[in-house]
């Protein structure tokens, strides 16, 4: 028989703390959490979370009052996930007692040691997803909770933010994430309110005051040295027009107030947090790159000391100090002088396809530029891919040739991962304690005992087999196309002269088509489906064979539809010289009666990512529209050397076009989706979040959604042309038969817009809501945050 499980006395509730909400639960004989009423059965974080929406007020935080909470921490840290809030516990090994108040009767609760009988400390359990060093709303010493005095405040990398109760989680998380910037720029973060500003303090109860002028921000700075110095804001500008006119006075009753240059958004704009650089950039309401705007004191230089750069970051004004020497292209650092570089440098070349840079290593691991005064700040993507081109690059991969200190490694593979994308190329670097020198006339990575080591690729550490375009050999980084043979290292070795072979033929394909005669279709054509080709363009007036390449097998093409992000696809008339543009991939030959291939040459407004094709002799497009006039013939693998091998036929078949890899990120749908919102002040919409989202969008509401148990509601601010309107681009499909798409799928789920992932970042979040009592609450309001922040990745 199982062991009767003991009775729970009633416990009384401690003396109130405001802004603080209690939480009574027990523990389980297998230490789960249970209700007092129920001490046998232990709840899961979900029920946890329930359980607690009883008790819990939005805006405040909970105390759970159970021995050894902090062994729960895991467990509760979703549910202060859940609720937006943190959660005090009672740190492992220590019980939970009531002090006695002055009556005798039980008061304030506090955790005491078991084996010392001392009281100890609460323990801070913050939300998974926001979980920082920082501290939280309440000061903990002496076991008590108590409220903390004067204005609500957060430290920042050379600064303060001045924090609210309602999203103090949210933004204390978004504080934790900003690096640290340049020495002389004091960052300050806060809101705006009724054309001024907003302040809050820890005392319980409504704020004193809704509104405070420039010369009460520059009082509550009073502790930090400011005169002459530069000042920058992390701040939005309000929406209403009268509001950003009584600001901008407010603005300059700051500047001269604190003797300070003022930095902020132009107005009408927002400062944001670069995930890849954690440093804040000026932002239009559509994300597109702004400005940073000066307010200056009376008496200040009109030219100031910083300027904005090409991501929107306030940066020295003399710009980064670059130069190149040798092999290496880009050189930023203020390791060694020049002389020093050259003599390093000078014999170095790099691998064709690679270009190799030099910059610096912040201490927290972010790739950096020096800039003229001797500053260091975190690398953009955009700053740096300008100061690429201006070197010499065509968008080869980089190898960055800086040593890594150990404890620098893991910061720098961060933000590799997030450039790497950005750039579009792979990039390598050194392991941890490796330096490079140069053998050969190349860059051979060695350790601290001069032995070879392996290059690193960004976002991928340790990997015992890379899956890029380079391979490591002996401290090189080779192409990996190339025979492992054929080592930079290797000796040359003799061997005997092998027998005669016959020579590969000169093609393997048929010859190519003659380029036909072009006609214009008769103007009861069906439409092609693509929207920058004319309605009448230029057609083949006969037959002709084209080929197609493809990452897809033939056989898989025979079954799912030739791949493609667009609704066209573009063919050759020579075969050959297709597949040796294309290695390792897969070629397809078409037959295509006449009417159906335009000729792209002909073609006057060619999209830009297609004028290079549209300049090769022999290249067609053939549209969407008109694929069935197209039929597959014979597949073809394609070789490392780019020489056409694996002949198949291929049942004959009508061309289906499969919608995949597409430039928004959401897949089965094709570049040419209608967007939305189509103002460019963007739209507002409904979210609905899961604990953790799975797939590569999230679904808009355009009205306030029906409650649903285990989400969260968020109202987000859409910028201009960011979500898909999936209703539109199905419609916009109607009659293109040979097209395969995910969009007749979302349709009858009833997904009218979505929001892909890749514009998670750029999209701001302005009201939480969470469940309670089978009814939407509010949890936050008036905030400003990327959605990306308030989701957890799923597995």
């Amino acid at each position: 028989m199982p062991e009767p499980v003991p009775e729970h006395p009633a416990v009384d509730p401690p003396t109130p703390v405001d802004g603080l909400c209690d939480l009574v639960l027990v523990r389980t004989g297998d230490g789960g959490l249970a209700r007092p009423e129920a001490p046998g059965t232990a709840l899961t974080a979900e029920e946890l979370t329930d359980y607690a929406q009883e008790c819990a007020v939005p805006g405040k935080d909970l105390r759970v009052l159970v021995d050894d909470g902090a062994r729960s921490a895991k467990l509760l840290s979703r549910v202060a996930d859940a609720l937006d809030c943190d959660i005090l516990v009672a740190p492992a090994g220590a019980t939970v007692e009531r002090l006695p108040g002055p009556d005798g009767a039980h008061a304030e609760a506090v955790p005491v040691d078991r084996v010392s009988g001392e009281v100890v400390d609460w323990k801070l359990v913050q939300p998974a997803r926001l979980a920082t060093t920082l501290p939280g709303w309440f000061d903990l010493a002496g076991g008590l909770v108590l409220p903390r005095a004067g204005l609500a405040t957060l430290p920042l990398p050379g600064g303060l933010e001045f924090a609210n109760r309602e999203d103090f989680v949210v933004r204390r998380a978004a504080a934790a994430r900003l690096g640290v910037g340049h020495p002389d720029l004091v960052t300050v973060a806060l809101a705006t309110r009724d054309g001024g500003f907003r302040l809050s303090t820890y005392r319980p109860g409504p704020p004193a005051r809704g509104r405070y002028t420039g010369r009460d921000v520059a009082a509550a700075l009073s502790s930090i040295y400011l005169y002459g110095g530069d000042l920058r804001l992390w701040m939005r500008w309000p929406e209403d027009e009268a509001n950003r006119t009584a600001l901008e006075a407010e603005m300059a009753a700051l500047a001269e107030a604190t003797g300070a240059t003022v930095w902020a958004p132009a107005p009408g704009d927002e400062a944001v947090l670069l995930r890849g650089s954690r440093d804040l950039a000026a932002r239009d309401r559509s994300g597109a790159v702004s400005r940073w705007a000066a307010f200056r004191p009376p008496g200040a230089p009109e030219t100031g000391r910083f300027t904005t750069d090409r991501d929107g970051r306030l940066v020295p004004r003399g710009g980064p100090a670059v130069l190149a020497v040798g092999g290496v292209a880009l050189i930023s650092t203020g390791r060694q002088p020049e002389d020093a570089l050259r003599q390093r440098y000078t014999d170095l070349t790099a691998e064709p396809g690679t270009v190799l840079i030099d910059l610096t290593v912040l201490d927290d691991g972010r790739l950096a530029l020096r800039y003229s005064d001797g500053s260091s700040l975190a690398v953009g993507v955009a700053e740096l891919r300008a100061l690429l081109a201006g070197s010499g690059w065509t968008g080869e991969d980089l190898l960055l040739v800086t040593p890594v200190l150990p404890e620098r490694a893991s910061g720098l593979r961060g933000h590799l991962a997030l450039l790497e994308p950005e750039l579009g190329v792979e990039i390598w670097s050194l392991p941890p304690g490796a330096t490079v020198v140069v053998r050969d006339g190349l860059a051979r990575a060695v350790d601290d005992q001069q032995r070879p080591a392996r290059w690193l690729r960004a976002g991928k550490p340790g990997t015992a087999e890379e899956t890029g375009r380079w391979r490591n050999d002996d401290g090189w980084l080779i192409p990996r196309r190339r025979h492992p043979a054929a080592s930079l290292a290797s000796p040359v070795v003799t061997v005997a002269e092998p027998l005669a072979v016959p020579p590969p033929p000169e093609r393997v394909l048929p010859a190519p088509s003659p380029r036909p005669s072009l006609t214009v279709p008769g103007r009861g054509s069906r439409r092609h489906g693509v929207r920058w080709l004319p309605d009448l363009p230029e057609v083949n007036a006969e037959p002709i064979r084209l080929w197609v390449t493809s990452a897809w097998t033939p056989q898989r093409v025979a079954v799912e539809g030739v791949p493609s992000a667009n609704l066209f696809l573009l063919g050759a008339l020579d075969g050959e010289r297709l597949a040796r543009d294309n290695p390792q991939r897969h070629l397809l030959c078409l037959r295509v009666e006449a009417g159906a291939a335009v000729d792209l040459g002909r073609v006057e407004d060619v999209p830009a990512d297609l004028k290079h094709l549209a300049a090769e002799s022999g290249t067609f497009l053939l549209p969407a529209g008109w694929l069935d006039q197209a039929r597959l013939s014979a597949g073809y693998r394609v070789d490392e050397d780019g020489r056409p091998g694996d002949h198949e036929e291929l049942p004959e078949n009508p061309v289906v076009l499969r919608c995949t890899g597409a430039r928004h990120g959401t897949e089965g749908l094709p570049n040419d989706v209608v967007t939305w919102p189509r103002s460019d002040r963007g739209g507002g919409a409904w979210v609905l979040l899961p604990e953790k989202p799975e797939g590569d969008f999230l679904p808009l509401h355009p009205k306030r959604p029906a409650v649903r148990s285990g989400h969260r509601l968020v109202h987000v601010q859409v910028a201009a042309n960011r979500a898909i309107d999936v209703t539109a681009s199905a419609n916009s499909l109607v009659g293109l038969t040979s097209v395969r798409s995910r969009l007749p799928e979302l349709v009858a789920a009833g997904v009218s817009l979505l929001l892909p992932k890749r514009s998670w970042e750029r999209t701001r979040v302005d009201q939480v809501l969470q469940v309670e009592n089978e009814r939407w609450k509010h949890s936050a309001k008036g905030i400003d945050l990327p959605l990306a922040s308030l989701l957890t990745p799923g597995p």
